[in-house]
């Protein structure tokens, strides 16, 4: 399968508008064969059946699926060797996304094992909807909150976040 079908079968998935797709395409070209197996996974899985916690994909990629509460209070997160694609199978919530440079008060020192920090704050994030109808896509240049509730109301989800190398 060439590099251009395997962004038009990433374009039959219900990506969410916010979804930055110049830097989709770049890290298609980059890496076909593993954007092609999480395409097919994405769009042939039951993703409703999989079990919770960590499921592999293949070729680097793997999901973590999870059940909980919205939330009405977190922190941003950064990861660095890792592409989030955030969807959720039921429910729906709130990541609020800033530029990498916009995260504020880091907490800790970056975690290279977990590639993971979080920081206390961002300036200027944009509220992104994640729900089965619009997935989003975070780059490491995005630093993320997650699991929010909409309306200060705290419902349950079952969310699936695919970790993609990023290249």
């Amino acid at each position: 399968m060439t590099t251009d079908e395997i962004k038009t079968l990433w374009r039959q998935l219900p990506l969410s508008a916010e979804n930055d797709f110049a830097a989709l395409d770049s890290q298609i070209d980059k890496a076909p064969v593993t954007w092609l197996a999480v395409a097919r996974f994405l769009l042939d899985a039951n993703l409703e059946a999989l079990p919770l916690g960590r499921n592999e994909i293949g070729e680097g990629a793997y999901a973590n699926v999870q059940e909980y509460e919205t939330k009405l209070a977190s922190k941003y997160e950064l990861h660095r060797r890792y592409i989030d694609v955030q969807l959720l199978t039921r429910g729906e919530e709130l990541v609020y996304v800033a530029p990498v440079g916009d995260a504020l008060e880091p907490e800790g020192e970056f975690n290279v094992e977990s590639d993971f920090i979080l920081y206390a704050t961002a300036r200027s994030p944009r509220a992104v909807t994640v729900s089965p109808q619009s997935y989003l896509l975070l780059y490491p240049t995005d630093a993320h909150m997650p699991c929010m509730a909409i309306d200060g109301q705290s419902r349950p989800v079952r969310k699936i976040v695919v970790k993609i190398p990023f290249q």
